[in-house]
Formats: C-alpha cells, sequence, structure tokens
C-alpha cells in the first residue's frame, strides 16, 4: 500500500516540476522578444516617440494651397475699397410737368469725374457745390468763355473747319458754368417762364452738363442769341454732321426726350471725346442709353 502512494506522489512532484520548468522557460521568451522588439527602435527615439501619436485635431485657420480661394486668403492692405455712393436727397415729392420731372424731386447720386470727359451729368447725377475744373481756359472765338483743355482745342479746329467748308464759323455763347451761376439760371427760368418750362429746358445746380466743362451753347458767329432755329442755319447743319469728328454730340435731341430728360435743343453740345462720338452717332445713341442709365418714366 505504501509502495503505491509513493508512486503516485513521484508522479506528482515530476508534473509540478515539469509546470515549474515550463513556467520559467516561458518567462525567459517573453523576456528575449522584448529585447527583440525593443533592438528595432531607432537611437534617437523614445518608446514614447516609437508609439503611434494620437490623432491632432483640425488647425482653426486655413493653410494656403494653390486651391485657396481669395475669401479665405489674408485681405490685400493696399487694395481700395469700393466706395460707398453718395446721393442728394429729394427736397419734396416726387412731380412731373408735361413728362418732364422736376430734379428737385429727384434723389440724385453725386459723381467725381477726376477728369474724364466721358462722365455723365444730368438730373439724376450731380456734381458737388465746390466742383471746378482745373484745366480751364479761354478759347478763340468765344468771348470770355471757357472749355475745359481737351474740349478748347476740339472746338478751335471745328470752328476752322466750319468757316472753311461754310463760309462762316461757330460762336460759342456759354461755356462752363460754376454751382452757383446754375441755380441763379434755373431759378430766374422757373420765375420769368414757369417751372414746367425750367423742368424741360433748365438742369439744376449740380445736375449741369456746364459745370463739367465740357457742354457747350453755340451760334452762328456774328450772332449771341440762343435759338432753337441754329439747326435749320448752314453752321448748324454743317456742325450737327461732323461734330463727332471733333469729339462732340449734339447732346439733346427729340427723339431721346424720355430717356435724357429735356426737350430738344439744336444749340446744346457735348464734348466726350472722337470715339465715343462717333459710336454714339453712328449708333444713334444718348448718352443715357449708352450708359443704360435713361430716366424712367412715370
Amino acid at each position: 500500500m505504501k509502495k503505491k502512494y509513493g508512486r503516485y506522489f513521484v508522479r506528482l512532484v515530476s508534473l509540478l516540476c515539469l509546470l515549474a520548468a515550463t513556467g520559467i522557460f516561458m518567462i525567459y521568451a517573453n523576456s528575449l522578444h522584448g529585447k527583440v522588439a525593443a533592438s528595432n527602435i531607432a537611437p534617437e527615439q523614445t518608446a514614447e516617440e516609437a508609439s503611434p501619436a494620437p490623432s491632432e485635431p483640425e488647425e482653426t485657420t486655413v493653410a494656403t494651397t494653390s486651391d485657396t480661394t481669395p475669401s479665405e486668403t489674408t485681405e490685400d492692405p493696399d487694395a481700395t475699397p469700393t466706395p460707398e455712393p453718395e446721393y442728394v436727397e429729394p427736397e419734396m415729392k416726387e412731380a412731373w410737368y408735361n413728362g418732364f420731372s422736376d430734379p428737385r424731386t429727384v434723389r440724385a447720386e453725386v459723381v467725381h469725374p477726376t477728369g474724364d470727359v466721358t462722365v455723365l451729368v444730368n438730373k439724376y447725377y450731380t456734381l458737388t457745390e465746390d466742383y471746378e475744373p482745373d484745366d480751364l481756359v479761354n478759347p478763340k472765338h468765344a468771348g470770355e468763355q471757357k472749355l475745359r483743355k481737351e474740349a478748347a482745342d476740339s472746338y478751335e479746329k471745328m470752328y476752322d473747319a466750319c468757316k472753311a467748308e461754310v463760309g462762316n464759323g461757330i460762336y460759342l455763347i456759354s461755356g462752363y458754368r460754376s454751382f452757383s451761376l446754375q441755380k441763379t439760371l434755373f431759378t430766374r427760368s422757373m420765375n420769368k417762364r414757369s417751372l414746367a418750362f425750367a423742368c424741360k429746358r433748365n438742369a439744376y445746380q449740380g445736375r449741369s452738363e456746364h459745370q463739367l466743362g465740357l457742354a457747350m451753347d453755340i451760334s452762328p458767329e456774328g450772332s449771341t442769341m440762343i435759338s432753337d432755329d441754329f439747326g435749320k442755319t448752314k453752321v448748324g447743319q454743317w456742325v450737327d454732321a461732323h461734330c463727332h469728328e471733333y469729339g462732340f454730340i449734339r447732346r439733346f435731341q427729340t427723339q431721346w426726350i424720355n430717356e435724357t430728360g429735356y426737350d430738344n435743343e439744336a444749340w446744346h453740345y457735348r464734348y466726350v471725346g472722337v470715339e465715343l462720338a462717333t459710336y454714339l452717332t453712328e449708333h444713334d445713341m444718348s448718352l443715357e442709353a449708352y450708359y443704360d442709365k435713361c430716366q424712367v418714366m412715370p
């Protein structure tokens, strides 16, 4: 009996020794694997650096790439901002007289010509009270009247050509007018003729092309009177046919009344430069139609 239990005891001890040996081997193997893995890390890397980095949160600033749109980039500090339009507000409720608007009842946008000879000025586009061209000169055949230098030079050339072909030249009755002078003329016309007449024939202060120094009222040389019959004279007919060759246009014509806001004026011419004057003449077009800014009829 003792021998039997002795054999079982020996077997149990052997099994325990085997399990112990196996455990010791596993510990040694794991230790050896760790050393091999550690040897694969670059010398300058730490164990913390070798482990995968956590994902970084997205940057709040926009990266500059070739696909970046202008709105995503920093604004150009040298860029010139678009100025907000300035307006002269109406003095009273909108009013029309025989199809012609009362300029005092119109909201007009302020314009700043800065030397531009093609600028649009009318009942809806106004100059400031202190605007005056800095290159006004007194051309020949003009009394004391003045025009801007470019317009004056062209006027003298047109005079010479008209004189040579017709036998009589042109005379400048009215050129540059100040804001204050135009105010006097509008008020006088309104008081002497009527408000309705002033609205179709006289520009309100600030709304006159004469203040640009680019508009002129003319007559045949020898006359100092503005006349509706100017267009019937030989001089008037020649000017009407050839003015664009010198950069002028007949500004207010019967077929454009609803576009310009003024009645026909055979004597009123405006300098816009040869290129634009030729284009408008060839296309039978008013300056308002060219800019797509015709007045809106009621």
